[in-house]
């Protein structure tokens, strides 16, 4: 018998201008709907209304059209409160640029059923073979097991592209914070659920397969660098207490802006530098210029979207 789950799961796939990449997703996820198996399409402002074209392809999928960006977060909030309404026990957040095989949804909310609260991901494949894997803890060395539930493994963070949400732990920490708008607000998430002792968790064997960013034009683009920037010193603020924590996090963004520097300078062979850094990050450089607007942001408490 096929792994079809028992409890209502909404899968809410946001869409802003990709149009063909959430074409392609939907083809995969729509032969697998069922009863308790629902979809939705929240398009995030996009500059062309995609419901005719969606409708056209797969006129059984509800799309919810939204008159201005709102970011991963405020996107994926409207989602939820959708399948709320739904009385949906299970929501998976699902990136648009993603293919998803058949049974994984179900299979991770069965999986999640059967270990209550928790924030659950499969393994994730880049599109591209050469990328290799994303996200599969089974290739790391410190990858622990989930007491009592063999073959899941738990995880420091949390990843959007596919995560499976229980409406319990929803109830219980709320949703997204959409001062985030774009990036690290899975993390934010991750950092409340932990300070309740609910875990993140993968099922490595369930994969799906993702086209990283696409909606951004690329994994390594200004506009990215912006929101790492200014979001790295809000999720700090929000979650770290004391030097040491506010020093670990500074480190951890430092070294992502220097990986940054060395790949646009003569000194990307160099050893790390502070002096290598502060001439980057004062340069013409365009990742450089949007990294000080993202700190500049952050200093004047500017969130949600860029702008200029």
């Amino acid at each position: 018998m096929e792994p079809i789950s028992s409890c209502l799961t909404v899968i809410i796939v946001l869409h802003y201008n990709g149009l063909e990449d959430t074409l392609v997703c939907l083809d995969s996820l729509v032969p697998q709907l069922h009863q308790n198996l629902e979809l939705v399409v929240v398009d995030n402002g996009s500059t062309i209304n995609p419901i005719s074209h969606l409708s056209a392809r797969h006129p059984s999928v509800p799309v919810l059209r939204l008159p201005v960006n709102q970011g991963w977060a405020g996107g994926n909030n409207v989602g939820i409160e959708w399948a709320k309404k739904r009385g949906a026990e299970f929501v998976c957040l699902l990136n648009n640029d993603t293919i998803v095989p058949p049974f994984a949804v179900d299979l991770l909310a069965n999986a999640a059923r059967r270990v209550g609260d928790c924030l659950l991901h499969p393994a994730i494949d880049f599109a591209d073979a050469q990328d290799g894997v994303q996200l599969d803890p089974t290739q790391l060395s410190c990858a622990k097991e989930y007491p009592d539930h063999p073959g899941i493994y738990e995880l420091d963070f949390a990843y959007g592209a596919c995560l499976m949400i229980p409406f319990t732990v929803i109830e219980r920490i709320g949703v997204f914070d959409e001062r985030f708008f774009l990036q690290l607000e899975e993390q934010d998430y991750f950092c409340r659920a932990r300070k309740r002792g609910i875990p993140a968790l993968c099922l490595p064997s369930v994969r799906i397969i993702h086209r990283e960013s696409r909606s951004f034009g690329g994994r390594k683009v200004p506009l990215k660098t912006y929101y790492m920037a200014r979001n790295s010193l809000l999720l700090s603020s929000k979650h770290d207490r004391g030097l040491p924590a506010y020093f670990r996090s500074f480190r951890k963004l430092v070294w992502s802006l220097y990986g940054l520097a060395r790949t646009g300078s003569s000194a990307r062979k160099a050893s790390p530098s502070w002096l290598t850094l502060c001439l980057w990050v004062t340069s013409s450089d365009q990742h450089a210029a949007f990294t000080r607007k993202g700190i500049i942001d952050f200093m004047r408490h500017k969130f949600g979207p860029y702008s200029g």
